[in-house]
């Protein structure tokens, strides 16, 4: 094999994906509902021109921070001593004011969303409970939003490819790299695969709920825009039977 077949064999490599992640990305949109006239029209104008200057643009980013930012208070409410009983459970909190309440949850979690959207947001989500009296009990730790499927996977597409864009440059310059790894097995009966899909889920679980404390300890006091960024880690997995009608399990 020559070295010119080869660039041609991986040019084509590199094309092929490049379309199949185009038609997985339009095919994703279309089935939540995204109408092909906004994905043709995103398709006419450069991403970075168009996030400088749409306002809509700039409220999804303000609404995805409050999302990720409320993810944090669910997992504060969890953990932080203040907002447990004696059990070890969360308590109820007040929307009002007082030592357990929302406005304390913010304080002790050091995130910048307002009260008004974090209280939007949570109310929303059935992960809480609104009482009659108007205190909230969280339901489960994991905040889970309805018809959000779309800013979420964005929110993991976006990070995973910066993610690969990075480890790239890692290799040219031999700096430390990022977590990029996936375990694929073919060949498996999905219909057996239950129990090991919940012990995918619940190892993962826990391994998120420790990976969550360490990174939170590392969050700032102080708002600093100099030296700010993300540190995340996000885990899935994910069946899907391929084209013959074999079955497969990757994760």
């Amino acid at each position: 094999m020559t070295r010119n077949s080869t660039k041609t064999r991986l040019s084509l490599i590199k094309d092929e994906a490049a379309k199949a992640l185009m038609t997985a990305t339009y095919e994703f949109l279309r089935r939540n509902n995204i109408s092909n006239e906004t994905i043709a029209d995103y398709r006419k104008f450069d991403r970075q021109s168009r996030n400088s200057n749409n306002s809509n643009a700039k409220l999804y980013r303000k609404l995805l921070r409050a999302y990720r930012d409320v993810a944090i208070l669910m997992s504060t409410w969890y953990a932080n001593p203040i907002f447990l009983d004696k059990s070890g459970q969360p308590v109820e909190l007040s929307v009002s004011t007082g030592r357990r309440s929302v406005a304390n949850l913010i304080r002790k979690s050091r995130v910048r969303v307002p009260k008004y959207l974090a209280l939007e947001i949570m109310r929303r989500s059935p992960s809480i409970k609104s009482n009659s009296d108007g205190t909230l009990v969280a339901l489960r730790r994991v905040l889970v939003l309805p018809e959000f499927e779309v800013p979420r996977a964005a929110l993991v597409v976006e990070r995973y490819l910066d993610t690969i864009r990075r480890n790239m440059s890692g290799r040219r310059n031999g700096t430390t790299l990022l977590l990029e790894r996936n375990c694929f097995v073919s060949d498996i009966d999905l219909t057996k695969i239950a129990p090991t899909l919940r012990n995918i889920k619940e190892r993962g679980a826990a391994l998120m709920d420790g990976v969550d404390g360490e990174i939170e300890s590392c969050r700032s006091r102080r708002y600093k825009r100099k030296g700010a960024g993300e540190l995340g880690v996000m885990i899935f997995a994910w069946t899907r039977s391929d084209h013959t009608g074999r079955r497969r399990l990757k994760s």
